[in-house]
């Protein structure tokens, strides 16, 4: 069966809405891929049990994995900013017939997409996108003196 592959970043220093945050998770995907990567039959567990509309998610989902040289490519590409560490992991096969990829995903709440290949210079043949979610990440205190002020707790002895 074919290999299939997902690539997830943390981004340091992330800004969203005017707020910059520690670090946030970012899961991109494959936008738009014309062709499976591996046969639907064979990599959604009991796929031909499932209905037409059950299809859609699993499908979808492996269909935002990425191939070995698309996720290599993809961290290359990321790998030239500082602020970004990138990981590539295996996806296990066959996927569950719940699967579901990042598409469906609500917008709204601290929950975005970013569309990396928008960018100006984006050198990928095909498209990717990111999903992150802001709502449990640490906003990045700003302005801080580095300065560390211990206060003394009153004893029960010095009332």
């Amino acid at each position: 069966m074919n290999e299939l592959f997902s690539v997830h970043s943390l981004v340091r220093g992330f800004t969203y809405e005017g707020t910059t945050y520690e670090e946030v998770k970012v899961t991109w995907f494959v936008a738009g891929r014309q062709a499976p990567l591996a046969p639907y039959a064979e990599a959604i567990q009991d796929y031909g049990q499932l209905d037409e509309n059950d299809r859609v998610f699993p499908e979808e989902y492996l269909d935002e994995q990425f191939s070995r040289e698309e996720a290599e490519a993809l961290k290359k590409y990321l790998d030239r900013r500082p602020e970004v560490s990138t990981e590539i992991q295996a996806v296990d096969l066959p996927v569950m017939g719940n699967a579901s990829g990042c598409r469906r995903l609500l917008r709204g709440g601290g929950n975005d997409f970013i569309g990396l290949f928008k960018e100006k210079g984006y050198p990928l043949p095909f498209q990717v996108q990111g999903y992150f979610s802001v709502r449990l990440a640490e906003p990045r205190v700003l302005g801080d003196d580095r300065q560390t002020v211990a206060v003394r707790r009153p004893q029960s002895s010095d009332k």
